[in-house]
This record gives structure tokens, sequence and C-alpha cells, in this order.
């Protein structure tokens, strides 16, 4: 039998949210995916390779936001097809993701959970339909639901087993039933768009959407945001098939390793002909849309307009969130065989019998030279089957959930099958490990703890909260290189921020079960063979844990420490000189947050540079994945949620996003959704300068949890078209609903434009569009202090940038491939080192700041030679950006100064491997 475990790939932090890996060597599953878990992942010893499946506990960001880029990470490591399982709203999560989401070579399918309570959906003690069932699990789902009233007196702890609800009397009222209102129904809340339970989403050749859809998408004016109920979803399983067009194989049994007798050589050459036929089919859909006018393919028609909405109107009911009951393979009893020839079972396929659970009958000597007939039952020779192990996953974000949480689990026979003390049931639905996701005041409700001790004393709990968990560094390679530039200049590089105490300290909760532990990334909890939880001994070692842990630096070589000095030496003397002389904008400081580019590394995030102007306000030029933790552990979380992170959130004024790649703007959400827990809130609005894409996913995104983009107040998120900045007449879309899309109107966005200037004391906010695949923009800055900042976004040398940039006084330019990969960057649509220096050189820039560096670069970005890439006679100041930087524009000499110790210090300890991607794919 198959061993298998579950692994805690990521934990509660700044950085990540938790993610559970079942593997059993041969298939691997995957519970949730909040922001950065791929990076996590990339940085654990797990492949992704025989993933088989996603699980999501809720729809919101903080379970799905690493969806979108683990499923291309899956495509890229050859995986041909995944299901997606989670609550309702999960198709409406993914749709949303439709700009910026693509592969042509891994199918994928979803699967939204029945949304009623198990205590509508069950009265017997049968077992409800799996959501998701192969050789090796079976998965049930478990919606649960907030309650309007909670109160600890509500549940009865001596109530541990199956409840008898066929004597209730009437008018009963338990946790999760909703008394009729007797006011009006126009009173009452509007519910959501009616779901459509357990639904698949097919992606076969055939569109699984109904014709009619398709029928009155091809008419004229037809606008997506008008389709409500089912209509709604249909053209949301349409969006989901437009992003992963590859057919799931039709027709044909699921492939495997054939052995023997049942290899059919036939079969397999249909089914390689049916793969080939259907590459092909997607390469021309590929193809189509590569080639398509650029307007068409990132503005008009009905595929980018807005999805219909989720929520009619915006009072609607909570959707829920999932637990789900995994319930392993049933292990088989071992055959005696010492046992069988003492019955005198004969030696051949007959003994298989046994081991199926079949009695058999057959013939032997009676001793007097005649035969009788014997019968022997599978318990007389094999051993007891073995019940098969299980675990329970449950999300709980608050303690309204918890009588949710106890009727299902008490009130449904099935599931209080699994939460029993009876040592009958204990055995024939074991339980070893709860996994236990609690929001904050969970742990400590005596309700819900009383909960857990309804489980038998031999499961274990492992309990992620983010108040009783200290919030340890993940990205430790990043880290270790920040540590040991701090050593070069402390103020440059500020150590990454964390806190080994949690806010509550998780030995202080008393009545926990027995078994209850606090989980940590890298725990591992075998099931088959059973034992208890462990730290894997395959995980690689912390770099930076240590060192947090004893509050020391990493120690540097004897000539490493001497050459920092020198290099120190040679600053202080300049700094005597008062060289170089003050100049407009000096502090200014430029924190970059993420510097790789298309997919993060150990050492790099992706995109993300933050710009603070001193008694004005910063602006966030592009939020890749994993922005609110760069920013975290940079500046430091507040658990009070008032200095630190908190305060440089308040004071954001501005985020720019400049194309629709992913790894530009993928981490937008979970800062927006970070905004709107501020208490009190900022005083003044955040403008989200973007695309239309952009702005109509905010929109569609606000539909699933708040980020404040629906907010009337004057210090909400305010949505600005960047193309309405443009420094020349902006190219246009197509048709669009102004009543939909508001944000549109190009006297609007100006006019919001100005008023963002006058926060931050600009004289001007301009877009310039620059060379990529997809509609991209720049932007120029420019200060009533007679400073201004060139951001190019992702781009090949672009003219148009050179024109409106000139005399900038800071540079942001990409700088993805090495000056030798010219053709290669041309062939991306990128820039080399080079050229960006051209670039600057020819824009008249005084400094020049270097980011964006591929991920065949892992550790130092590509450079000219050995020496500083700010050698051009002439030329701009030049600096590489390093994540956790913080550089005043005043000092970007000294960045420029120490570059070739910098070199030199990477040079001395072991770079991660390289990278090798496709840049065209990951876009």
């Amino acid at each position: 039998m198959q061993p298998w475990n579950v692994s805690v790939l990521s934990e509660t932090t700044s950085d990540t949210e938790p993610t559970l890996l079942i593997d059993f060597g041969v298939a691997k599953y995957v519970f949730n995916a909040g922001e950065s878990t791929g990076r996590a992942w990339l940085g654990s010893h797990h492949s992704f390779r025989k993933t088989r499946a996603f699980f999501a506990t809720a729809a919101g960001w903080q379970r799905c936001g690493g969806f979108s880029g683990l499923l291309m990470l899956c495509a890229d490591s050859a995986i041909p097809k995944l299901e997606i399982f989670g609550p309702y709203g999960l198709m409406h999560s993914l749709a949303t993701m439709r700009g910026y989401t693509y592969r042509t070579t891994m199918a994928v399918q979803a699967v939204e959970a029945p949304s009623a309570p198990v205590t509508a959906l069950q009265t017997d003690s049968l077992p409800p339909p799996p959501l998701f069932k192969d050789e090796f699990i079976t998965v049930y789902s478990i919606s649960l639901y907030p309650s309007h009233s909670h109160s600890s007196d509500d549940f009865n702890p001596d109530v541990s087993e199956p409840m008898d609800t066929s004597s209730a009397p009437p008018g009963d009222s338990r946790p999760l039933k909703r008394k009729r209102s007797q006011e009006s129904s126009s009173a009452l809340p509007r519910q959501r768009s009616p779901p459509l339970p357990g639904s698949k989403v097919a992606l076969v050749s055939g569109s699984p959407v109904s014709d009619a859809i398709i029928s009155r998408a091809l008419l004229p004016g037809f606008q997506p945001y008008s389709l409500r109920g089912a209509e709604a979803q249909e053209w949301r399983k349409l969006m989901l098939q437009e992003m992963f067009p590859m057919a799931v194989e039709t027709g044909l049994p699921s492939e495997g390793k054939a052995k023997g007798k049942d290899k059919d050589p036939e079969r397999d050459k249909e089914r390689v002909q049916q793969r080939e036929r259907e590459k092909a089919r997607v390469a021309q859909v590929h193809a189509k849309k590569t080639h398509a006018a650029p307007d068409s393919r990132d503005g008009d028609g009905p595929r980018l307009s807005r999805l219909p909405p989720l929520v009619e109107g915006s009072d609607g009911r909570a959707l829920p969130t999932l637990a789900y009951l995994i319930v392993g393979p049933a292990v088989r009893g071992k055959f005696d065989a010492k046992r069988a020839k003492e019955l005198g079972v004969p030696i051949g396929p007959i003994r298989s019998k046994l081991t199926r659970g079949e009695s058999i009958t057959f013939e032997v000597d009676d001793g007097n030279g005649g035969k009788v007939e014997r019968t022997v039952k599978p318990e007389d020779c094999v051993a007891p089957t073995e019940a098969a192990q299980s675990i329970i996953i449950l999300d709980v974000p608050s303690p309204a959930y918890i009588p949710s949480v106890i009727a299902s689990f008490t009130e449904s026979p099935f599931f209080a099958k699994y939460r029993s003390r009876k040592e009958s049931l204990r055995k024939s639905h074991p339980v070893h490990a709860v996994f236990h996701l609690c929001g904050e005041g969970v742990l400590e409700d005596p309700q819900y703890k009383m909960f857990m001790k309804g489980f038998s004393n031999e499961t274990h709990h492992i309990i992620s909260s983010r108040q009783h968990t200290p919030d340890k560094i993940v990205f430790e390679r990043a880290a270790f290189v920040q540590a040991k530039l701090n050593q070069l200049d402390a103020d440059m590089f500020p150590l990454p921020k964390f806190d080994l105490k949690p806010v509550r300290d998780f030995s202080s909760i008393t009545d926990l079960p027995p078994k209850a532990i606090l989980s940590q990334r890298n725990h591992v909890v075998p099931v088959r063979p059973l034992r208890p939880p462990e730290i894997d001994d395959k995980a690689k070692a912390g770099e930076f844990d240590g060192f947090a842990t004893t509050g020391s630096l990493p120690e540097l070589s004897d000539a490493m420490r001497k050459k920092f000095a020198e290099v120190n030496d040679r600053i202080k003397i300049r700094i005597g000189r008062r060289s170089p002389a003050a100049k407009p904008g000096d502090n200014i400081v430029v924190t970059p947050l993420g510097t790789g580019s298309a997919i993060p590394t150990r050492s790099r995030n992706v995109s993300g540079t933050l710009i603070q102007i001193p008694g004005r306000g910063s602006i966030l030029l592009d939020c890749g994945e994993g922005t609110w933790g760069q920013l975290a552990r940079s500046f430091g979380n507040d658990p009070a949620r008032t200095v630190g992170v908190w305060s440089v959130l308040r004071d954001l004024k501005c985020i720019f996003l400049s194309h629709m790649h992913g790894d530009h703007h993928m981490g937008v959400s979970k800062v927006l959704q970070m905004r709107s827990l501020m208490r009190p809130p900022p005083s003044e609005p955040l403008y989200v300068v973007g695309l239309r894409q952009h702005l109509i996913y905010l929109k569609e995104r606000q539909e699933l949890e708040d980020i404040g983009v629906d907010a009337c107040a004057p210090n909400g998120v305010v949505l600005v078209l960047s193309d309405a900045l443009n420094w020349r007449p902006p190219r246009l879309y197509g048709p669009v609903q102004p009543q939909d899309e508001p944000f549109m109107d190009a006297n609007t966005s100006q006019q919001n434009a100005r008023a963002l200037c006058r926060t931050l004391g600009l004289e001007s906010f301009m877009t310039v569009d620059v060379m990529h695949r997809v509609r991209c923009y720049g932007c120029v800055l420019r200060h009533m202090d007679k400073w201004s900042i060139v951001f190019s976004a992702d781009t090949m040398p672009s003219e148009n940038l050179v024109r409106v940039g000139q005399g900038a006084t800071l540079l942001i330019h990409e700088s993805s491939m090495s000056p030798e990969e010219e053709d290669l960057a041309r062939e991306k649509a990128h820039s080399t080192s080079a050229q960006a220096i051209v670039v600057g050189r020819r824009m008249k820039a005084q400094k020049l700041l270097l980011t964006h560096f591929s991920a065949r670069y892992p550790g130092m970005p590509p450079r000219e030679g050995r020496g500083s890439p700010g050698g051009h006679v002439g030329g701009p100041i030049v600096g590489l950006a390093f994540d956790y930087a913080r550089i005043q524009l005043g000092d970007m000499w000294k960045l420029n100064t120490y570059l070739p110790v910098i070199h030199e210090m990477f040079d001395e300890f072991e770079e991660e491997d390289p990278v090798e991607i496709d840049l065209v794919k990951s876009h």
C-alpha cells in the first residue's frame, strides 16, 4: 500500500498563508494557495509534478491568491490536467484571472461544492456524494456559514454523537436554521446568484457552455454583465475554458502504465493521435490570439468585458467557507500463507478470491482416501482490513462560524461518526489529524475548544492561528543576502523585520485536546505508516532562522570584511569633501520590493517598487504577487495596525499598474484588502492607475470581498484609467458601457489625476506607451521641487520613454537580460542592462536603477564584465536594485560605489540554481 503524508507547505506569516500538501509520491493534492505559495513551493524540496488537484476552503484572495501562479507553474512542469475544487464563488474568482492567466498545454476542470449546509443535504447515515474521488483519496465537503448570533451557551459539550432531530419540537432553532423574517420581502438582503452545486466544468473540445449563451454573445451590443443566475455561471465556465483551452482526453481509458496483456498498442496510438490533434487545435487558437490586433486582445470583445455580478446588490449573504473530510484508502489485511496451507487452500488464483473478501469452496482429502468439500472464509486466513485513515481541514474565519462547524459534526449522522469518542466509531472511522485554520478569537472560544475535545484523544490537532504563530521569515535566502549587505551599509540595507514572539502565547491557552500543537512550516504528518507530526527531514535548512534566533549576523570572511571596510573608508572620505552636492529630490526614498521577472526566486520577488516622498505620501510602481509580504518585511507588521507597514499603507496615495502580466499586478488585491482593515481608515483616497482590464479586475474582486473599490467615501479607492493620462492622444478601446465602467470617462480620470498630483506635490503624472508584447505603459512623474522619476515598466528600448523622460532625476528601467543576450531580449520584448544604460544616457538621466532581472540570474544580476555597470563616461550613476534595499536618491552614488564589492560578496557563497523558464509562456 502506498505510503502517504500531509505536509505544511506554508504557514500563516506576513509572507504566506497556510497551504497543505497531501503527498502519495505518485499523486499530490494541494489545499489552499494564498499569495506567494508558488514562491514557497519553489523554495522547498517538493516538486510540482504528479499534482492532481487543488482544493480551496474559501474563494477569497486569502485562500486563492496564489492559484494563478501555481496553475502556470504546474503547466510549465508538464502536468497535463488539473482539477480545482472550492465553494460557491470559486468560478468567479478563477474567471477574474482571465486577463493574465493563460496556458495552452494543460486542461483545467473546476467544481463548486454544494452550497447548502450538510444538515440540509443529509438526513441519514449514508455517505453524501463525494466532491472528489480517485484511487487514493475520497474528499467530502462541508459548507460553513457565519451565524448572526454566536454564544457559547448554544453548544452542549456533552453532545458528541449524532443528534436525533426527529422529535425536535416545532420552531426549534439550531445554529444554522434561519427564521423567516416577518418583514416585507423588499427589506430582505438580496441573495447571491443561484449556484450550480457540484457542477463540473468539463473542458472538452465541444464547449460545455450552452448554445444559448454563445448565441447571445454573438449579438451586437452583448454585455456579459447583464447575465444572471445559471447563465452567469455558464459565462464564467466559458472564461475558464478560454484560459486553459486544452481539452481533456475523452472516449479513451485513463492514461497509465499498462502491463502485460493490458497493453494495447492501437489504444496507445489513438491516444497519441488525439493528443496531437488537440495540441494542433490549441496552437491554432493561440496563434489567433497572439496575432490579433492589440486593441482586440486587451480591450475589445465580451471576453474582457466585466463579468456578470456575483452579488445582486451590496448586502448579499456571506459566501461560505468549506471544511474538508479527506478519507484515504483502506488497507487490505495481510494474507496468512501459513494458515492457508494448514487449511489446504490450493496455490493459485483461488487464493486471490480470499484477499478480495470472497469465501471459497474446494475439495480436500478426508483422510480415508475420499474427498470432502471445505469452505474457507476470508477471515480464516486474511487479517482484518485496516480502516481507512482520514484527516479533516476546518477553515473557521471567526467565532461566528463555530455554530455551523458544530452543527455539521453533530446533526449530520455521517460526519458525526468522524467526531466521536466511542471506541467502535474511533476504530471504524479513525481521524488521524484535524487541521484548524483559526481566525482571530476562534481558538480561545470555549465552544470551539469543547468541539475539538469531542474527537478521540488519539487525534492530532494541528492549529494555524495568526495571533499565536511567530512571524518568522519564510524566504530566508533573500533575508540572508540582506543580512550580509547590512554589514556593508545598515541604512541602505536594513534587516528584514520579523517577530519570534507571537501576539499571544499558544501555551497560555488552556483546556485544549491532549495532542494539540501549533502548526509550523515543514511539519509533516505521516498517515501511512501512522506516526505523530514531525519535522520534515528533507526540508532545506533555514539560512536566516538561526541568525534570527541568536540576534547575530552572518559571518563574513576576513577578506570580505576587509573589503567592506575599505569601501566604507572611501565613502567617508567623499562625504567629508561634501561630494556630491545636494540636488532636488535627494531625500526621495526608493524601496525595491520585488526585483525579479516572470516568476519569483528564493532571492527575488516579482515586480514592485515603492517611492516615498517625505511630507507628501508614497507611490507604488507595479504590485506583483507577494508585495504585501515584502512591505511587511521592509517596515514591520505591527499587530495593532498603527506603525510599520500600516503607517506606510496609510501614507500610500497611488498604485501604478503598468500592464496585465500577472507578475506586475497580482498583489494589488491583497494590498487593497489590508488597507480596508485599517481603523481609523486613511484620511485621503488611494488612486489606482491602470489599464481598463486592471480596473475591471478590481471591480470583479470587490464582489468576492471588500477591497474598498466601491467605497463612496472621500478616502476610498479611486480608479484612474492610465490611457487617459498618456502624453499623447490615447489608444482607444472598443465600445464600452459607461454605466458599468464609469472609470472609462477620460475627463473623470484626468480630473482624478490632477487631484493625485496636488496630494503628492507633482506638476504632472504622464503615462508613456512603451514596447512590450501587450499594451504597456511606463510613467513619468515630475515634481514641483524640480525632480522627476521615470519608470520604464517592461519594454524594449523605447523612443517614447527617451523623449518624454528627458532630464530625469531617476530612471528605473527593466534589465531582464545580460548584455550578450540582445537577440533574446528582442524576442521577449525586454531590454538588456547595456540597452537600459544607453536609454539612460540618451535621456540625460542623472541616475539609473536597474531592476526586473530574469530568473536566469537568481543571485547577482547580469552585469558587464567584472566592474560596475555605471562605468560609462558621461552616463547616469547606475545602481542595481535588491529586494528590501532602501535607497535615498542622494545616496545612489554610494550604491554605485558598493557594486564591485557586492559582486565579490555574491561570489563567496553558493548561489541558487538558475531557473530556466520561457518568458513568453510566463506572460
